[in-house]
């Protein structure tokens, strides 16, 4: 053969292709077999384009150590392995891929990684020989951001590189006129065609083999395909490339529908009878992705207003217009029913005059063409009938005359009206603190009156105030007018004024304000006795004054104001009594000088008469700390104010004996309190 390798190098770099070529295929079917026994259902595979399929049988690229590069393209297709229609790699996801050589001192690859952005994305290889030898190219997923999987065993193909062969160069073989991953509307598909560039034996270029559509709608030609180009050179170097594309249906279903009865049997498009649709869609490619919204088969056997019913079919070559249906049923014909009457009117239906009676008609449905119509009385009588005319609704449906009917009377005298009695809130004198109900009866000899007791209210107060009857009718329609009978009554709504005649401020104990009067006075019925104050202390704590004032309809009036009787501040007692839970020891029979002072907030009190002492025996406590009294006196035991020092000052004589403990009680006037313990050693 022109331009062959040696016997010996040919052989040997065949049987390492074959020995190669059989191990990656095992494991690649291995893996296969693998993925398929754990359950695993992939969702698009990413395939290379050295072969026309999509297998678990590792494809192969022959190169000369030192010729031209290898090529083919990374393209993804779609299985729908995973339940998911179509393209995993929607909106913004991707799926990044590492490329890679499993000996780059073979074979190296470019790029070393591939980002799929969308479904028709792909990706060429460029594959370039260093050495002698097999490696084996291989694809791994770096991340995934969609939803769904991807099998990337098919990617993987063998690299064998053999030495040069001085003539005769690997060919170069590339298709044409469709891309990989592609999208074709359905009958204008490009013819694939296979471009072959060969060193030795010139370029040559043939259409591709084109293998059987596939997917559910492959039968009206729509689905996915797969052209593929095989070429031998005359050297022996064969290489085999494919592409997939896929047919794709760009034309949207048609929606149309029937009626029947095909047009309205009543009035203004109205149906008086049944009515049924019925949907039809045609889609005559993507059949098997045909998707109805709405499309549901009616028959209308009940009166309804107007009512849409809508169709849309969607399916892989787009969406149909949305067809609407307005249908509204009416076969009931309209209710009619008395709806009162106009005259020279009483009650109970009394009349002196003839009547316009009216009549309404009710449909639920359509709807009427008059909702009311009026017919006048002739003659007289206790009961003069009246019939109501026929009704039409907008269907053309009509209920005939004297469907319903009224009946009249006719009278005629007014009632007589008097006063009866008052209701109200009463206080002394015949004065109300309310308003006033006054009760009025009617009476008349002939029909009688509608109603026999009517009640009006007054309005306002004063000394004089005047309630009026209202009109009164009988049953034959006369009517007496209002204020045919009246009485007056007396009425004071408001309550008195009341004011404190002095305010008591916030005040020490011993300083507090003499207690307040209070006045009070009323317009209109007077007071009742003098205003009075309650609730005045000057002991110490907060206090609540209030004045009350009545007046003669019983309406009071309550005013409060608040104050505090504020404590004094007691200081000590100083040294050389010790406090705060100190127990005080001294000899029996000593007399102990007990020294403090009293504030009235800021102001020092000096009067002895504020303060008094007290002493009782206590329980002596082995828990509290002891502090010996360091200073005793002599001399009178009166409490006495000592200018000098600016204090109080008590000599109190102990008891005599030992062992006993006491407490020292100095109360002041306003109840606030000290005291110091004491044991006698």
């Amino acid at each position: 053969m022109n331009g062959s390798p040696s016997g010996k190098a040919f052989a040997e770099g065949k049987g390492l292709l074959r020995r190669h070529s059989t191990r990656v295929a095992a494991a690649v079917a291995a893996g296969a077999l693998a993925l398929a026994g754990s359950g695993i259902a992939w969702a698009d595979d990413i395939k290379n384009t050295l072969d026309g399929s999509v297998d678990a049988t590792a494809e192969t690229m022959a190169l000369n150590v030192g010729g031209a590069q290898g090529s083919t393209t990374l393209a993804l297709v779609e299985t729908n392995g995973d339940g998911k229609n179509g393209c995993n790699l929607t909106g913004s996801s991707t799926l990044t891929l590492s490329i890679a050589s499993s000996d780059p001192a073979v074979a190296t690859v470019s790029p070393s990684l591939a980002t799929f952005t969308s479904c028709g994305f792909t990706q060429p290889l460029s594959v370039s020989a260093v050495g002698e030898g097999s490696a084996t190219i291989t694809a791994s997923i770096v991340s995934n951001t969609s939803t769904g999987s991807f099998d990337v065993g098919p990617a993987t193909f063998a690299v064998n590189v053999v030495a040069p062969a001085p003539s005769n160069t690997a060919p170069v073989l590339s298709i044409s006129g469709v891309t990989n991953g592609g999208s074709y509307e359905k009958g204008t598909v490009p013819t694939a065609v296979c471009d072959v560039v060969d060193k030795e034996d010139g370029a040559n270029s043939f259409n591709a083999t084109l293998g059987s559509l596939s997917g559910p709608d492959a039968a009206n030609g729509i689905g996915t395909q797969e052209a593929t180009c095989s070429h031998e050179d005359t050297g022996g170097l064969k290489l085999v490339s494919s592409v997939t594309y896929n047919i794709v249906d760009e034309t949207a279903p048609k929606v149309s529908y029937t009626l029947t009865p095909a047009d309205p049997d009543g009035d203004n498009g109205w149906y008086n009878t049944d009515v049924a649709v019925q949907w039809i869609v045609i889609e005559e490619d993507s059949t098997s992705t045909v998707h109805r919204t709405g499309c549901e088969d009616q028959i209308i056997t009940e009166d309804q207003v107007a009512e849409d019913y809508s169709c849309t079919a969607t399916s892989a070559g787009g969406t149909s217009e949305t067809i609407i249906v307005n249908l509204k049923k009416d076969g009931t014909a309209p209710t009619v029913a008395s709806a009162g009457a106009t005259g020279t009117e009483g009650t109970n239906s009394w009349y002196t005059s003839d009547v316009e009676a009216s009549f309404t008609g009710t449909d639920a449905t359509s709807g009427l063409l008059a909702t009311t119509q009026t017919v006048t009385s002739s003659g007289e009588g206790v009961d003069v009938k009246v019939d109501s005319p026929a009704f039409t609704d907008l269907a053309g449906n009509t209920t005939p005359s004297g469907a319903a009917t009224q009946t009249f009377k006719i009278d005629k005298t007014a009632p007589t009206v008097e006063y009866k009695d008052a209701s109200g809130t009463l206080g002394a004198d015949d004065w109300y603190r309310s308003d006033v109900v006054a009760t009025f009866t009617g009476t008349d000899v002939t029909s009688g009156p509608l109603t026999a007791t009517q009640t009006a209210t007054s309005e306002g107060e004063g000394k004089a105030v005047k309630v009026e009857s209202p009109a009164f009718s009988d049953d034959a329609g006369n009517t007496t007018p209002a204020g045919a009978a009246s009485q007056t009554f007396k009425i004071d709504l408001t309550a008195p004024t009341v004011t404190f005649d002095s305010i008591v401020a916030d005040s020490y104990y011993g300083s507090t304000p003499a207690e307040p009067t209070c006045t009070a006075s009323d317009e209109l019925s007077g007071l009742v006795g003098d205003c009075k104050v309650e609730g005045y202390s000057s002991a110490v704590g907060g206090h609540t004054l209030t004045a009350k004032a009545t007046d003669k309809a019983g309406n009071e009036t309550i005013i409060t104001q608040s104050y505090e009787v504020k404590a004094w501040t007691l200081k000590g007692f100083y040294q050389p009594i010790d406090m705060e839970g100190v127990l005080n020891t001294v000899k029996g029979g000593s007399t102990v000088p007990a020294k403090f002072e009293i504030f009235a907030g800021d102001t020092e009190l000096t009067d002895p008469a504020l303060a008094s002492f007290a002493m009782k025996p206590i329980q002596c406590s082995l828990l509290s700390p002891q502090d010996a009294i360091e200073t005793v006196t002599t001399g009178s035991t009166s409490l006495r104010y000592d200018a000098t020092a600016g204090q109080f000052v008590y000599n109190w004589k102990t008891p005599t004996g030992t062992g006993n403990c006491y407490r020292l009680v100095m109360t002041a006037d306003d109840g606030s309190s000290i005291s110091a313990s004491f044991k006698l050693k």
